[in-house]
């Protein structure tokens, strides 16, 4: 049973996050990212996405799944805090 939790995991990630993005590089802008994330982020493209994705997609799928799974708890803290005039 695990060994198909797993497998299902992995499809799920390569699925989620290795493939190319919708929008294009050129359209978004410099970030930087620490040199172990980037180190990082290439190994996982190279061997599991055979050099097919590029970096800007893999961030930006990452970044797409984050807010996908988080806007209501964004969204929440973000009212919190206007409500509170921290801002």
């Amino acid at each position: 049973m695990k060994t198909i939790q797993k497998n299902k995991k992995k499809t799920d990630y390569i699925r989620l996050f290795i493939r190319q993005s919708d929008e294009t590089a050129r359209l978004g802008k410099t970030v930087n990212v620490r040199k172990e994330f980037h180190d990082r982020i290439q190994k996982i493209i190279q061997v599991i996405g055979d050099n097919e994705v590029s970096i800007f997609s893999y961030i930006d799928n990452v970044l797409v799944h984050h807010f996908d799974n988080f806007q209501d708890d964004i969204s929440n803290a973000y009212k919190q805090m206007i409500s509170n005039d921290v801002f």
